[in-house]
């Protein structure tokens, strides 16, 4: 599509109070592209500096399609010129941001504009979050082939009147139509209310979705256990949520797509008149039918445990953390669990296994990212590193370093992979106080090598951004987290937000 020209002319010159156009000084002609996840701009915030000089104009777009372009005058003026381009919605909404740096003397240049983040939330009194327990960090969104995603997050409630919601998306991060919400709002998973400590998980194989969540039912029942309900690929819900185990549960469900359409399901939890922890897991049906079986592996725990699963070809591979070191069990497709578990990785003389989220990678095989933390009275800092498995779940060549700025004991992440062989880790940064987090987040290859460095996540910033889930989409990946900005469209307490991430081009 040929790009069309918006003249600026000399309204952009570097000088104060400049006036028109002399007709004999150089321009550079800007074209302005955008990702396709920036949507519904109407004008643009154009920012010049040179030589200490800074100018700012704004553009109407006039409902022209990106790409567009537009000239820069900078009579007399030699050296870099950085321009910077925020695209800007009706709202005043900034939805896509990009810069570049060129000579004054350059005859063009390009900006491309990335999307900026949005509220997923359509709620926006009280507080939504993804998710308020760092062991279930990470597990909020799911995707299917096309790249529509979908994420669910919890409410602030009154201790037994909490729900679940559900919204769905398109790869361009545009709200999709669900047949639960009648429209592109979100809406209520849960069939009946549960209470704050309920958190929700989400997988979607090629034909369905399913929302999984540890919930307590409402005096005088007070049952507790584990919950499913199934969302088509039209987004419409199941006629109830089902109850996949009666153990008193610890933290999340982590759940995953198996090649047939069925899905995989673990958690950590107490079981009637026990006093440790077991891994459990069973195979759920796309319509949430209660298993046939569940199986249990009994740990040393008397502790929540940081527990994941994933799903490449026709293995199924499960970890957890106990007493420091990583162990797992790898399973077939069949839910037949090898004999006995074994230590993936373990603890180290200064460092222990803190929290793992796993991935299923292109060609068979898994990535693990895992956060470790110092031992008691150990000197070392917080890291997360990624490591590569077999598909048979055995380590395969040496970790890569993702960040070794991981320090406290709350700094939980989110991970996941594409179909080209990259991944996305995801995590957040608190202050020593831990009011103030900021997100961060770094795409690798999933054999290690890096992509990007560490680079910031949200466009929207002040008071927290925490708690990132990720997913991998078609041609990018969908990131999303509990925010505390207060900015708008959500000015009320904790909002969710997300953003779409493209990786940089080759």
């Amino acid at each position: 599509m040929r790009a069309r020209r918006l003249s600026l002319g000399c309204v952009l010159g570097l000088a104060a109070g400049l006036g028109a156009c002399t007709g004999s000084g150089s321009y550079v002609l800007v074209t302005v592209d955008a990702r396709p996840a920036v949507h519904n701009a109407r004008s643009l915030s154009v920012t010049l500096a040179n030589g200490g000089t800074m100018r700012t104009d704004s553009l109407d777009l006039k409902g022209q399609a990106f790409p567009v372009t537009f000239s820069v005058s900078a009579p007399g003026r030699t050296g870099d010129l950085a321009i910077t381009v925020d695209a800007v919605d009706e709202n005043s909404l900034v939805v896509g941001h990009g810069s570049a740096t060129t000579k004054v003397s350059a005859a063009t240049t390009k900006v491309t504009l990335d999307p900026a983040d949005f509220v997923v939330n359509t709620d926006y009194a009280g507080d939504q979050f993804p998710t308020d327990d760092p062991l279930s960090t990470g597990l909020q969104l799911a995707a299917l082939p096309d790249g529509t995603w979908t994420a669910v997050f919890r409410d602030s409630c009154m201790q037994s009147a909490c729900n679940v919601f559900a919204r769905r998306f398109g790869a361009d991060g545009k709200p999709v139509t669900a047949l639960a919400a009648a429209g592109t709002n979100a809406f209520v998973v849960t069939a009946r209310p549960s209470d704050t400590f309920t958190e929700p998980a989400v997988a979607s194989s090629p034909a369905a979705t399913v929302a999984m969540w540890d919930f307590t039912d409402p005096a005088p029942v007070n049952t507790t256990g584990l919950a499913c309900r199934t969302l088509s690929s039209a987004g419409g819900l199941g006629g109830d949520q089902t109850t996949v185990s009666t153990d008193f549960m610890l933290d999340a469900p982590v759940v995953a797509a198996l090649p047939g359409g069925d899905f995989v399901v673990s958690w950590s939890g107490l079981p009637t008149g026990a006093s440790v922890i077991n891994v459990s897991h069973a195979i759920v049906k796309s319509d949430c039918t209660p298993p046939a079986k569940v199986q249990a592996i009994p740990t040393t725990a008397t502790f929540p445990i940081s527990n994941a699963v994933a799903a490449s070809a026709d293995h199924l591979l499960f970890t957890w953390v106990d007493g420091g070191a990583l162990h797992a069990n790898t399973t077939s497709s069949t839910s037949v669990l090898t004999p006995a578990d074994t230590v993936l990785i373990p603890q180290t003389a200064t460092d222990q296994v803190a929290h793992t989220r796993l991935a299923a990678v292109s060609g068979g095989g898994f990535a693990i990212a895992v956060r470790w933390l110092p031992r008691a009275g150990a000197t070392t800092t917080g890291k997360i590193e990624l490591y590569q498995l077999s598909p048979a779940g055995t380590l395969t060549g040496m970790p890569a370093l993702v960040t070794d700025q991981s320090g406290s004991d709350d700094e939980d992440f989110g991970f996941a992979s594409r179909p080209d062989g990259t991944v996305l880790v995801a995590w957040h940064t608190c202050n020593t106080s831990g009011d103030v987090c900021t997100l961060s987040g770094r795409i690798m290859k999933a054999t290690g090598e890096p992509v990007t460095d560490a680079f910031a996540i949200p466009t929207t910033t002040g008071g927290s951004q925490r708690r990132p889930s990720v997913i991998g989409l078609p041609d990018a990946f969908a990131v999303m987290w509990s925010d505390t900005s207060g900015k708008a469209p959500d000015t009320a307490g904790q909002a969710v937000r997300a953003r779409i991430v493209y990786p940089p081009a080759p």
